[in-house]
């Protein structure tokens, strides 16, 4: 669903004036200003007062924010539950039944004009599949918009998106690359990663190297999106399932980085056989031995688990 002219919603808490638009000044009051009552598009103060405004809404009408997630709204009925996501004037919502989801929105459109979209398809970048089987949610079109950017829509697929025992120094001697391209592609590569777990250990190991990126660096980035080019399809499938245990799994490799001797960890934990968080990340200490990089990763896992 869509808020209509979202920010107009909004009530200001301080006194702001503003000039008298052109063709609506009142005859012998042209030098006057208006108090404005409610805030308008390009006024600081409007993203907030829309936030503030629809935040009271929503708990006004028995939705919990998530204290981890602060964009989540939660509402539990007995063993039924609605969760509302929201973005700006975007919504994205699910409930455990049709009632709930039928209150939800005859709740927003009394107080809001609003659009419903339906059952949502693309998000952010994300394209959303839903069938009677599960939901597939990839970003292939998003993929696509990169490859083209940076020209590599017509480049050679490759198996991997990193040469097995590849290791990249910030001291390799080469010709230096643009600093503000290279950027811009691994930034654009990190929220590629929000559905594609595969790619998060060979894009933090390039990101390691934005401030003065080399030729050898360059070269490595566009491997990995010679990768994305043959595995544009790849996405996360949720299945209806009955067994949602929860699965994590860590693991790490050993001073791994040639520059300081860091090791790199990585976990990821599954629920119903999909998964659904994952995190690839150097270590802030040189380790000993295997044994102790291995309970360092391991803690880590534990403490996102928990």
């Amino acid at each position: 669903m869509d808020v209509k002219s979202a920010f107009l919603n909004g009530v200001l808490k301080e006194e702001v004036y503003v000039e008298q638009p052109l063709g609506y000044m009142k005859r012998g009051d042209e030098k006057k200003v208006l108090k404005m009552r409610k805030a308008l598009y390009g006024l600081k103060q409007a993203p907030r007062a829309w936030n503030e405004r629809i935040d009271g809404y929503f708990k006004k009408n028995g939705y919990e924010q998530c204290p981890y997630e602060h964009a989540l709204y939660i509402k539990k009925s007995g063993k039924d539950m609605m969760v509302v996501a929201l973005y700006v004037d975007d919504l994205i919502f699910t409930g455990s039944n049709a009632k709930l989801i039928k209150e939800f929105k005859e709740i927003m459109m009394k107080e809001f004009e609003m659009t419903d979209l339906g059952l949502m398809k693309y998000f952010l970048g994300l394209e959303v599949k839903q069938s009677n089987e599960g939901i597939f949610i990839s970003q292939e079109r998003y993929a696509l918009e990169i490859l083209k950017k940076f020209k590599m829509e017509d480049c050679n697929p490759v198996s991997t998106p990193m040469e097995p025992g590849t290791k990249i120094s910030k001291f390799d001697g080469g010709e230096r690359a643009d600093s503000g391209r290279y950027r811009s592609l691994v930034g654009s590569l990190r929220y590629l990663t929000c559905t594609r777990p595969d790619l998060m250990l060979s894009v933090g190991i390039t990101s390691r190297f934005m401030e003065d990126p080399s030729y050898t660096h360059w070269k490595a980035l566009k491997r990995i999106l010679r990768y994305v080019r043959g595995s544009l399809s790849l996405g996360l499938f949720y299945s209806k399932s009955d067994d949602y245990r929860l699965v994590g799994y860590s693991d790490s490799d050993w001073c791994r980085d040639v520059d300081d001797r860091k090791s790199t960890s990585g976990y990821v934990f599954l629920l119903g056989n999909t998964a659904f968080t994952w995190l690839s990340k150097k270590q802030p200490i040189v380790t000993l031995s295997t044994c102790e990089v291995e309970y360092v990763a391991a803690s880590w896992s534990v403490c996102h688990a928990v």
